[in-house]
């Protein structure tokens, strides 16, 4: 027996398509309703995880090595997994069948007790996101911080009750597939050029983010950055407007003035703390502080309480993340840097050049828009993966560069270059997947060649 959903999924014979995290935590929740769940991926058996390939055990029906229209056989709903693109051929047919394809998001939406908080944005989404986390959290709120950030919605959708928060973290390519999807509170950090291999223009990738306001309400709330012309233009939806500013003030939301985090509400202006007095440190984390300060007015987390957790939050892992000093050398993880956005970022947070390890997997980025500020902030490139040999065309002449093969050859070639006393930055502007399995294997994958070096530079000294 099906058991429903507090909003009706459109179909009672779901395929889930990709069988990754998001995909399987998609086929589990449906499992868990009682659905007659069928679940497809193009890579083989072999190549499925676990807890995929226990979904047979569980009562789905399983087609590894497949994604053909023939799937939609006796379909009537099909659930997307972010990682494929929209235009697949599986996804035109069951559209051309009139058959609903929605996103595990919506799914999770559709699952979920608890309103959605959600943010979105080119950069500083994760940070921005966990930090409205835990700022709920220190006000005594139920929460689940979920989405692009980590755990899949699917995995969390049901722990909340409606009077808690889903915070939620969400990829344009998750908004590819949403129809209904309504977030008490959304939040747009920034629009730069990124994913554009799959979204093809600035335009068309700002038209999905503009989806995630597309259903709100008149009792719903959206935020926008002010100081970013791109978001603005693109405000849409019915939903009560906040902002946020670094640069002036605002009529409802957070700004900044005189050096003092200011939040703004019908009842008027209360200077909450000084920014200085946040404890992650770079004016894209003031950005991120404000947003996420914005995002979290509307619930009424007392002052108090959100200028404590703002003081005491630390940031997250491979997000500019100091790993060690290793003979004078400095080493910082930035593995999340993922588009040249954030590789900007990064290179602004440090006073002297760094030794920058960057390449990956290219996602039609224009790498020569950072020509300058790579001149002005990289003593070194050592380039690696897919995107090098066209890194080193748009950067040649701006500093010396070096390619390696692996990673352990990168950290073994900067740490020579950084050397005596400079640092060593792992930010990529690029994908991952040409060679580790995310972002956060990447930035593991690095963090135990810096211990490396650290255990050779003591076996050294005791020798």
């Amino acid at each position: 027996m099906i058991a429903p959903f507090p909003h009706p999924l459109p179909g009672t014979k779901p395929l889930v398509v990709g069988a990754a995290r998001s995909g399987t935590s998609a086929a589990l929740l449906l499992l868990r309703h009682g659905y007659p769940v069928r679940v497809c991926d193009a890579a083989p058996a072999e190549r499925m995880g676990d807890a995929a390939r226990e979904l047979a055990t569980l009562g789905a029906e399983v087609r590894w090595g497949a994604d053909d229209p023939s799937l939609l056989e006796g379909i009537d709903v099909v659930i997307w997994s972010p990682g494929i693109s929209d235009t697949h051929r599986l996804a035109v047919a069951a559209r051309a069948a009139s058959i609903p394809v929605i996103s595990e998001l919506e799914l999770g939406y559709l699952a979920a007790r608890a309103p959605l908080v959600a943010v979105t944005g080119t950069n500083g989404k994760s940070t921005t996101t966990d930090l409205v986390g835990a700022l709920l959290r220190a006000g005594g709120r139920e929460v689940e911080v979920c989405g692009n950030i980590g755990r899949a919605i699917c995995d969390v959708a049901e722990n909340v009750s409606p009077q808690g928060y889903l915070v939620v973290e969400v990829s344009s390519f998750q908004l590819e597939t949403v129809d209904r999807l309504e977030p008490r509170v959304a939040t747009w950090l920034n629009l730069t050029p990124d994913h554009l291999d799959r979204h093809g223009d600035l335009d068309a990738y700002g038209a999905m983010k503009q989806r995630l306001f597309a259903r709100q309400q008149k009792s719903d709330f959206s935020v926008w950055n002010a100081d970013d012309p791109e978001v603005l233009k693109r405000r849409t939806g019915a939903a009560r407007r906040l902002e946020f500013s670094a640069r002036r003030a605002v009529d409802a939301g957070a700004c900044l003035e005189d050096g003092t985090i200011v939040l703004v509400t019908a009842g008027g202006r209360e200077r909450l703390m000084p920014a200085s007095a946040l404890s992650i440190p770079g004016p894209h984390n003031l950005m991120n502080a404000l947003a996420a300060l914005a995002t979290t007015l509307p619930l009424e987390v007392p002052s108090p309480v959100l200028r404590r957790a703002c003081a005491e939050y630390r940031g997250l892992e491979h997000r500019l993340e100091p790993v060690d000093t290793v003979d004078q050398v400095r080493f910082v993880n930035d593995s999340k840097a993922t588009n040249l956005g954030s590789m900007e970022v990064a290179l602004r947070s440090f006073e002297a050049p760094v030794v920058l390890i960057a390449g990956g997997r290219d996602k039609g980025q224009d790498f020569g828009t950072v020509r300058e500020l790579v001149r002005e902030r990289v003593h070194t490139a050592v380039l690696i993966g897919e995107g090098a040999d066209r890194i080193e065309q748009a950067w040649r002449g701006a500093c010396p560069i070096a390619h390696a093969t692996s990673l352990a050859e990168a950290v073994d070639g900067a740490f020579a270059a950084a050397r005596p006393a400079g640092v060593v930055l792992l930010s990529p502007g690029c994908a991952s997947f040409d060679m580790f399995r995310d972002y956060e294997d990447r930035g593991n994958r690095f963090k135990d060649e810096v211990a490396r070096l650290r255990a050779a530079a003591g076996a050294g000294r005791a020798s």
